[in-house]
């Protein structure tokens, strides 16, 4: 989900450096992570723009990953994992 930052973010949810995210800067964030910032009114949407592109960015927020590439991934682990007991 794309948001703006509205304030400055201090401090870490689910390991995440919030002090790492720039006010007025866009970013695409999980959702759960979205939800809370626009909770706390701490983002505001940002449908349609463009997103900052830092290198720390993609240290601190979770890739968003599309719901089928996930379930190939839970799908992959628990085929291997039979396969090393079998």
């Amino acid at each position: 989900m794309r948001i703006r930052i509205t304030k400055v973010l201090q401090g870490s949810i689910d390991g995440i450096q919030l002090s790492r995210l720039v006010q007025g800067q866009v970013y695409d964030v999980n959702t759960s992570l979205a939800c809370y910032l626009l909770s706390e009114q701490m983002a505001e949407p940002a449908h349609g723009e463009s997103r900052a592109t830092l290198a720390a960015e993609k240290k601190t927020v979770a890739p968003v990953v599309p719901r089928s590439v996930a379930a190939d991934r839970a799908s992959t682990r628990a085929h291997s994992k039979r396969e090393e007991h079998s």
